[in-house]
């Protein structure tokens, strides 16, 4: 029986990937994934606006006179080195300690800036860059094609600047998001579908807006699912799962629905064990015997609605009541 699976023409010896998380900040981290099964890790990610916002720190903290814009310049640039140096070091490390290939990961919210550091990534010895971006669409007043141009900016920056594969991973808020995930197909290798926003929650006796909870559940695997599916062979590039995947069955039916990597992260976290990878590729692995499977290919897609018997069953979103043997009290 074999697991493995190629991605962004990667070859994986498994379909499970750990995503940008505290897990993949460190070495130790990282061997402990590929120990327990990752085909592939994806560093943690360097956030543009969290290096913004420690530059602007570093210029405000400063003894040094920083009313010349030369001057601020200079230290934000500082600023940012040193956040590049360490991530640049541990994808270096990090490659010659496992055989997996090794993702950078970068979070951006424009183009400026990141198609350097994308190919400081690449010399660094990353196998592939992955573009977490996300945009908020709040502001009623903006057109809303402007929040998409943003996605197509900061991938064909990149591109022009690499030669090894790069990864989007976006979020589902878009106005016509079938057409869109087509269109930024043909810019990339892969699409990650889809980025968990950070959660907002509210705290009626505080009365005070607090952070909901940071962990994904397994229901919202749901959404993910469903367009991957509805995707899978319509677009020009691999497609990768991500949130609320927390078993082997979750994985399946990523694969089933036409995902050539699954990533993992909330699962690990929630168990406070790397090693629950193992137990995930235990579960694909028998389910796969039970039904005569020898390698990913046979079924991969078997369900996605290119494919399906019931393409319609893909789009349905009207809510049937099914539950009428069960009255409510």
């Amino acid at each position: 029986m074999s697991l493995t699976t190629r991605y962004m023409g990667l070859d994986l010896p498994t379909p499970l990937v750990v995503s940008s998380s505290g897990i993949t900040q460190s070495v130790d981290g990282i061997l402990h994934a590929v120990d327990a099964g990752a085909g592939a890790v994806v560093i943690k990610s360097v956030f543009e606006e969290q290096i913004r916002s420690e530059a602007r720190e570093v210029v405000e903290s400063s003894h040094y006179p920083t009313n010349y814009p030369e001057g601020r310049d200079y230290i934000e640039r500082y600023g940012k080195e040193e956040a590049f140096d360490s991530h640049l070091k541990l994808i270096r490390r990090a490659k010659r300690e496992v055989a997996v290939p090794v993702i950078g990961s970068v979070h951006c919210v424009s183009a400026g800036g990141w198609t350097e550091y994308a190919k400081r990534l690449q010399d660094a010895g990353a196998d592939a860059i992955e573009l977490n971006v996300f945009v908020l669409p709040n502001d009623p007043e903006r057109d809303p094609r402007s929040y998409e141009q943003v996605y197509f900016d900061v991938a064909r920056a990149v591109r022009r600047h690499v030669t090894i594969p790069v990864a989007l991973k976006i979020g589902s808020y878009f106005s016509g998001l079938a057409s869109t995930a087509v269109e930024l197909s043909r810019e990339v290798n892969a699409l990650v579908l889809f980025n968990r926003f950070y959660p907002l929650d509210i705290d009626v006796e505080e009365m005070r807006i607090v952070a909901g909870e940071p962990f994904s559940d397994a229901r919202e695997s749901m959404i993910p699912l469903r367009w991957i599916s509805i995707l899978s062979g319509r677009v020009a590039c691999d497609l990768a799962a991500t949130t609320g995947v927390h078993d082997g069955a979750g994985v399946v039916k990523h694969l089933l629905a036409g995902a050539t990597a699954v990533q993992l992260c909330s699962a690990l976290y929630l168990r406070r064990d790397i090693g629950y990878l193992r137990t995930v590729l235990e579960e694909v692995e028998s389910w796969m015997d039970r039904h005569s499977f020898r390698q990913l290919d046979d079924f991969r897609g078997k369900l996605s609605q290119e494919k399906s018997t019931d393409p319609a069953a893909h789009e349905r979103v009207q809510f049937v009541l099914q539950t009428a043997d069960r009255p409510l009290r």
